[in-house]
């Protein structure tokens, strides 16, 4: 009787044959095989076969088991494909120290991890995303990152492991060998398969030491300011007043330069009373210690990466491993490339600090640093100088005033702020050999990275260059002056005298020098207000009329109308010249031409007549002076 349907009855003959034709063919049977497939093609009858399929089973009868009960899911398993298959992943895990999940699933074994760990219970597997490895070739891979390691070398350790390996996989492995081996912060893996020493990355670095050096010494000859880029100096520009000079003041600068010369940085004025100087350590400290603190904020950081001088570009980089490091792929050397752009620029800047103080302070370099001392006595000598330039400006007008103090603020005034600023940039590594050559642009690209403390006050100088009154200026350099650590001393009558004197000194060999009509009158007149008046003057050529008008009643009428007379003379050479530039531009005709020659010619003649005359109105005077004494 058929216990799951009580209504159906099986003869004995019926069970007999059904039990032999099954166990017949179950014992034919030499892989897992679905229970519900030979119900279908054979016809048994399904409760008596489940029945009788565990009775042999369990009986011994069958060497095999059934998975999955008496559902449809059914498998039946034979021990011989069981022994065979357990053959073969043994066999293969000895032979080659790995097993892929994804062939284990072809030979059936639906869940390869649990498997596997059942099967190798006292086995050391790394299991990995799609295979587990065996010690064997863990041992090999850790062997290989050793070897690397202590040879200061590379390896590649994609020969030793297994095609079927992902590159998670290699990764996996390549990490667990280096903790196992205690060298993960002596190596790292570059192109996912090459361990490469952390030794060999350093010697690779040593490779450029040569380059360096010499690209350092290059730079700094080439380029004293060399942190500044395009960049900065475009953004420093929109950050403040354009200070370029007027065509005109641009065609006067040569100039002016010549007939100013000797005024602004004559070092006597100091004289070997020079105050003694206090130097404020601690301010500096302060100073290097805001910087620090500055430089954890993103705007800091966006700076120090702008103004890094960088040594070589990564392509660059690889070209010289390429010709200096034998055997190495060239896809291990992009990434080595990559890897060394950082460590090589901070390198780099540390030579560039270093050739750079270097040659600032070496005694006997051609960019030798100038002791405190001499800028102690130099900004004191700039500073008393234009004191005694603005005391000058007095006896004009307030129009001319305005002029002339706008010509000491963009020259002598601007001197003795880049000489602050350059001292200042040295901390910086931004300093220039020649103050002078630091530009608006620069001096606030520099004047930006200094601390709060620092940077308010020189702000405020910088600032009053643009301005209209030297006594702005002067308020403001002597804050600057104690934040730099100088003292300024104003002069006593003594040092006075001493300033006229070289002052007038240094115009008076000019003026002897001298054959330009121009410059004759500009020095003359300078002079002669100097020695009427007893005040240094700084003006631009502009002014030489005001100061000609100056002189009224204080010379003579004579000397007075020739002086007058000269100077009528230079304003037509000046037309006259400025009219023929014109006419050759435009190409007029040659006969206009002809006759502003002829009448060029006449003016250049009468000048040259009376320029010993005019030079005779101070020279004779210092003639004069000389045989009194």
């Amino acid at each position: 009787m058929d216990q799951y349907n009580r209504g159906v009855i099986f003869t004995p003959a019926f069970v007999a044959r059904h039990k032999a034709r099954i166990r017949g063919l179950f014992s034919g049977i030499t892989r897992p095989t679905p229970v519900s497939s030979m119900i279908g093609v054979f016809g048994f009858q399904e409760h008596l076969l489940y029945s009788v399929l565990e009775e042999l089973v369990n009986t011994g009868r069958l060497k095999g088991s059934v998975v999955g009960g008496r559902q449809d899911k059914a498998v039946y398993i034979p021990d011989i494909y069981a022994r065979t298959q357990n053959t073969w992943v043994d066999s293969f895990l000895q032979q080659n120290g790995y097993l892929e999940f994804d062939a284990l699933v072809r030979l059936g074994i639906p869940d390869p991890p649990t498997y596997i760990k059942k099967r190798f219970k006292s086995n050391k597997l790394l299991f990995l995303r799609a295979a587990c490895v065996g010690k064997t070739l863990v041992d090999q891979v850790e062997a290989s990152v050793e070897e690397a390691v202590n040879s200061s070398t590379w390896t590649d350790i994609q020969p030793i492991l297994p095609s079927c390996l992902t590159d998670e996989d290699v990764g996996m492995l390549i990490s667990q060998a280096m903790r196992n081996t205690n060298v993960h912060s002596s190596a790292r893996i570059l192109g996912g398969t090459v361990v490469v020493s952390e030794k060999f990355i350093s010697n690779c670095l040593t490779l450029f030491d040569e380059a360096m050096q010499q690209k350092a010494q290059k730079e700094v000859k080439n380029n004293p300011v060399f942190l500044i880029s395009e960049n900065d100096v475009k953004q420093a520009s929109a950050l403040t007043e354009s200070s370029a000079l007027s065509k005109k003041e641009k065609r006067e600068a040569e100039r002016r330069k010549k007939a100013t010369e000797g005024s602004g940085s004559v070092k006597a004025g100091g004289g070997g009373n020079a105050r003694e100087i206090r130097i404020r350590k601690t301010k500096k400290k302060g100073r290097k210690e805001e910087d620090s603190d500055d430089e954890t904020g993103p705007s800091q950081q966006n700076r120090s990466k702008q103004t890094e001088a960088p040594f070589m570009a990564q392509e660059e980089i690889v070209a010289v491993l390429e010709e200096r490091v034998s055997d190495c792929p060239e896809e291990i050397l992009s990434e080595l490339a990559e890897h060394l752009v950082r460590p090589l620029n901070k390198a780099y800047q540390e030579v560039l600090r270093t050739v750079f103080m270097s040659s600032s302070s070496s005694p006997s370099g051609a960019n030798k640093k100038k002791s405190m001392k001499d800028l102690q006595e130099e900004i004191t000598n700039l500073y008393n100088n234009i004191r005694l330039f603005e005391k000058g400006t007095k006896f004009f007008s307030d129009e001319t005033q305005v002029h002339i103090s706008k010509h000491i603020l963009k020259t002598l005034c601007t001197d003795v702020t880049n000489i602050l600023v350059n001292f200042l940039a040295a901390d910086l590594m931004m300093s220039a050999e020649n103050p002078s050559s630091i530009t608006t642009e620069v001096r606030v690209k520099i004047l930006s990275k200094l601390s709060e403390e620092t940077k308010g006050p020189l702000m405020k100088l910088h600032n009053s260059l643009n301005g209209k009154a030297i006594e702005d200026f002067l308020t403001n350099i002597e804050s600057c002056a104690e934040v730099c650590g100088f003292m300024l001393k104003k002069g006593d009558k003594k040092r006075e005298r001493q300033a006229l004197f070289v002052h007038r000194h240094a115009l008076t060999e000019q003026l002897k020098e001298t054959e330009d009509p121009a410059l004759v009158l500009h020095l003359t007149s300078v002079l002669l207000f100097q020695a009427s008046t007893n005040c240094m003057l700084h003006a631009p050529g502009r002014c030489v009329p005001q100061i000609i008008g100056t002189l009224t009643g204080r010379i003579p009428t004579e000397q007075q109308q020739l002086l007058s007379a000269y100077q009528s003379l230079v304003v037509k050479q000046l037309v006259s010249q400025s009219q023929s530039k014109k006419q050759e531009e435009a190409g007029e005709e040659a006969n206009k031409e002809e006759e502003q020659d002829e009448e060029g010619r006449s003016v250049r003649t009468q000048l040259i007549n009376l320029m010993p005359q005019v030079k005779d109105l101070v020279l004779s005077q210092k003639k004069l002076s000389v045989t009194e004494e």
